[in-house]
């Protein structure tokens, strides 16, 4: 039987589809409903943040409802920045590539998931959506990285090596900030104290194989240039420099951060403070060249 958290947590997510489906026939303003769901995000966010330190029961129960306002606000953003037709391809390459690696890591032995399953009884219901938001998050900072340094999505009216060059290299830099986001997640993920799934033999990483980030790596790079080729050769690729929206991005650097807080916050309660400098170390390069390349297009501008 589904739970009423659950059940408000899906009404959530049709919410958000729905806001899309009517944003034309309806003449809705997107952009409120983006930045009303991006509070919502926050709200949730440090609410679920504070029950680490709390026992007030509001906070958890709050809190419990960030994973959906995650995936709402991204279905909003993309509708937004890459169009309704284009969230669908993105959102179904993601999930595909992010499910199928987890499937496969689970069925050669990689590691065993140890909260309750969804998929084929193998993977959690969350797992491969939350690839959707990682795949995501990964693709729209190496467009701020693009754009604000004053470079434009490749085309396929470019010469075909320099194509396949920038594709590649564009999602290779989505892949190591997959990456770096990892960096921080697994060693928090694995701890005896969460142990939400276990490797089979451990690994060097605090008990992490290697592997783990070679597979985060080729999932993102692969599902990224698929998606970014698709985009390449699209009729509707008119968008390959568009205006920077600040706001748009800068939602996206501040996802990131609070991803960082919260893997930050379960490492501290571990006594783990070596997984927060890592994290930091990691993450924060990415975060910095992402607010450099705003302050640049803004004095471009």
């Amino acid at each position: 039987m589904i739970s009423l958290g659950l059940l408000i947590g899906l009404l959530i997510i049709i919410a958000a589809i729905l806001i899309i489906i009517l944003e034309r026939p309806l003449n809705l303003n997107i952009n409120f409903y983006i930045k009303l769901f991006f509070i919502l995000f926050l709200v949730a966010s440090f609410c679920d943040l504070l029950s680490y330190f709390s026992s007030l029961s509001i906070l958890g129960i709050v809190g419990s409802f960030n994973f959906f306002l995650t995936i709402s606000f991204i279905l909003l953003h993309s509708s937004s920045v890459l169009g309704n037709k284009k969230t669908v391809i993105f959102f179904i390459i993601a999930f595909i590539f992010g499910l199928a690696s987890e499937l496969l890591s689970v069925l050669i032995g990689l590691y065993y998931y140890t909260i309750p399953n969804f998929f084929f009884g193998l993977v959690p219901f969350a797992t491969p959506i939350s690839w959707i938001f990682i795949i995501y998050v990964s693709y729209i900072l190496a467009n701020l990285f693009l754009f604000g340094f004053g470079g434009e999505k490749p085309k396929k009216t470019d010469n075909l090596w320099y194509l396949l060059g920038s594709l590649i290299l564009i999602s290779s830099i989505s892949g190591f900030i997959a990456v770096n986001l990892d960096m921080i997640l697994d060693p928090v993920s694995v701890a005896p104290q969460v142990a939400q799934w276990v490797y089979y033999g451990g690994g060097p990483y605090f008990g992490v194989p290697i592997s783990n980030y070679i597979g985060w790596f080729e999932v993102t790079v692969i599902a990224i240039f698929i998606f970014r080729f698709y985009e390449a050769f699209s009729p509707s690729s008119t968008d390959s420099k568009p205006e920077i929206d600040k706001y748009s991005y800068l939602y996206i650097i501040i996802l990131y951060i609070i991803y960082l807080l919260f893997n930050a916050v379960k490492a501290y309660n571990l006594e783990k403070i070596e997984y927060i400098l890592i994290g930091v170390t990691t993450m924060a390069p990415f975060i910095l060249i992402g607010l450099l390349a705003l302050m640049l297009n803004k004095k471009r501008r």
